[in-house]
């Protein structure tokens, strides 16, 4: 015989409902605290949120490392650490949902450093809640292993397209990627908010490089640009260039 079990849902389990909703956390609070549990599960109110303005820094290179993990709600952040030759390496662009800080756990100094490239909304969160809520529930765990997989596999195959693409190959990639990132609903249009600096820095390739590449795309009608933001009128052959196709830079 099958039993049904309602929960009554009472003007507090709403309103904690809307805030577990909008809680960044939500991918991992997965599992209902075992019966008989000896302690809560970690609090919503340790997490604290942080208004950043475009180019303020969230952390710096060599910072000391606080225990304390960020994910971004809104806005844009580069994620860049200093190159042998005292320039910048970005190591990525992120928008909401991704998290900061990973890359530094344990350690006494951050190797990393981040700064909002819009005006950007990160919620903060101890590490120490954190790793309370992914021993109390173990789909927590498998779901935040997942997300470091995936970190480290986009690390792998943007380190492979620089050993094996072109460049207006790399530019075209890039901004299907920027194009895949963006919200449903925005008519194939996606934001570009760093500079060509940034672009040419991630990409491994020269500023003017990555204007020449843009400009190829843009004769033929493959890319058109507005005010920090693009859309691709003609994605098919952008993606053929993307897949290697040849295109000419400067006919």
């Amino acid at each position: 015989m099958m039993s049904h079990h309602l929960r009554l849902v009472t003007p507090e389990l709403a309103a904690t409902l809307r805030r577990c909703q909008d809680c960044p956390l939500s991918r991992l609070c997965l599992d209902e605290a075992p019966p008989g549990a000896a302690a809560p599960l970690p609090s919503c109110d340790e997490q604290r949120c942080v208004h950043l303005d475009g180019g303020q820094h969230l952390f710096r290179v060599s910072d000391a490392v606080d225990q304390q993990l960020h994910i971004i709600r809104s806005g844009d952040v580069k994620l860049y650490q200093h190159g042998r030759d005292g320039g910048q390496h970005i190591i990525e662009f992120l928008g909401p949902g991704a998290w900061l800080g990973l890359e530094s756990l344990n350690e006494q100094q951050r190797h990393a450093g981040a700064v909002a490239l819009t005006p950007c909304d990160v919620t903060t969160v101890p590490y120490s809640m954190l790793t309370t809520l992914l021993d109390r529930q173990p789909r927590s765990a498998e779901a935040f292993g997942q997300l470091l997989s995936d970190t480290i596999a986009r690390h792998q195959q943007h380190a492979a397209m620089l050993r094996s693409t072109s460049a207006v190959q790399r530019v075209a990639q890039f901004l299907l990627h920027r194009l895949e990132q963006a919200p449903h609903g925005t008519a194939a249009r996606a934001s570009l908010p760093m500079s060509r600096q940034d672009i040419a820095d991630y990409l491994g390739l020269t500023s003017s490089t990555v204007s020449r590449c843009l400009s190829a795309l843009r004769r033929r009608g493959w890319l058109s640009m507005g005010q920090r933001a693009f859309s691709l009128p003609d994605q098919p052959a952008v993606q053929q260039v993307a897949a290697g196709m040849p295109l000419a830079l400067d006919d």
